[in-house]
């Protein structure tokens, strides 16, 4: 509806129900020269122009061709703007129409939270042109800090993808799962370790290392895998020598195979963290049923120290000992049974040092 300016002739003062002159009064006469004033036309609006419909309604004569006719709905839009000088309510979908549909509501909530931050915000009356280039600036630098942490996840995601295919390579080269991914026998076995390298353990177990050897020996190199104090002083018996050098050259070939399989693994650096010979002639000499007193002469490592390894060396047995049960090897299991045996003795595993 268009309302524009134009010319209109003075009219006679109208006649009452009984034929006298009504004398017009100051208000009615301003709003007759409003409205001679104005002239309204009916125009066509595109459906993306209305940004709300309200909820109040006026009749619009069936004909709007006659001026009579567009004044008069002028009129009725003019009244409803005094009565809410506010602003004339919208129409509520839920309230006004009834409409119950979950989605509509939470469409119609998610609008009226989005405005009432558009108008609270303090740019939304700003004039200040510098102040609103500044707000745009920031919004568009937010938007490529988003693309960019995007982008960095899937950088991180795809290298981990890589990781798992070299990993899995890895696992089919040592025979632990087979080309379609299935786990195999060795696999089984390193699901029981979590104490120490279960690729390096299920290596040991499957190559025969441990068969060749004794339970005190079984108890001494099964130390090597257990965490600990470093000591500079490290001696190995003779006995102790082969197992040693056996356990070194599985872990160098497994560590080479990872790097094989595009791992960054650097093969002496692997050796030395997995391989901790520290403590093996204090665990083999234990193992026999010597003193306490007798075997912390063998190392410079501190009693306490001792103590927490064999009692974590005790669970790595037990652990070992479940591998080969679930594998079917009953000699090696009752091997690591006897080697664990041999620990759980003296003060090591007394429940109070104090006793």
């Amino acid at each position: 509806m268009d309302v524009s300016p134009s010319h209109t002739k003075r009219k006679q003062p109208e006649e009452n129900s009984e034929g006298k002159a009504e004398v017009p009064t100051q208000e009615s006469v301003s709003k007759k020269r409003n409205l001679a004033r104005t002239c309204v036309h009916e125009v066509p609006v595109q459906l993306p122009l209305i940004s709300a419909v309200s909820k109040l309604r006026i009749a619009v004569p069936s004909d709007l061709r006659p001026t009579e006719a567009r004044q008069s709905v002028l009129l009725a839009v003019q009244e409803l703007e005094k009565r809410f000088p506010q602003g004339i309510p919208k129409l509520n979908p839920m309230k006004d129409m009834g409409i119950e549909e979950p989605g509509v509501v939470e469409l119609v909530n998610q609008i009226e939270e989005l405005e009432q931050k558009l108008f609270s915000h303090p740019l939304h009356k700003s004039q200040d042109e510098h102040q609103i280039r500044s707000f745009r600036r920031k919004s568009e630098l937010n938007h490529e800090i988003q693309q960019l942490k995007s982008k960095m996840r899937d950088s991180q995601l795809q290298k981990f993808r890589i990781e798992l295919r070299n990993r899995s390579r890895v696992l089919k080269k040592l025979g632990h799962i087979d080309a379609d991914g299935v786990v195999q026998l060795k696999g089984r076995a390193a699901c029981f370790i979590d104490t120490g390298d279960e690729l390096l353990v299920t290596e040991l177990m499957f190559n025969g290392t441990f068969n060749d050897l004794d339970h005190h020996q079984v108890a001494a190199l099964a130390s090597c895998f257990i965490p600990g104090d470093k000591s500079g002083k490290i001696d190995v018996t003779a006995v102790l020598v082969k197992p040693l050098q056996q356990l070194q050259d599985s872990a160098r070939r497994i560590a080479e195979i990872q790097r094989e399989c595009g791992l960054e693994v650097h093969v002496e650096e692997y050796v030395e963290a997995a391989v901790r010979p520290c403590l093996m002639n204090v665990i083999h000499l234990w193992s026999e049923g010597k003193s306490f007193k007798v075997v912390i002469e063998e190392t410079d490592i501190l009693e306490g120290s001792i103590i927490r390894l064999v009692r974590r060396l005790d669970e790595f047995l037990n652990q070992l000992k479940a591998a080969a049960h679930a594998v079917g090897e009953a000699d090696l299991e009752n091997k690591f049974a006897a080697a664990s045996g041999s620990l759980r003795r003296g003060i090591m595993f007394a429940n109070s040092l104090y006793l």
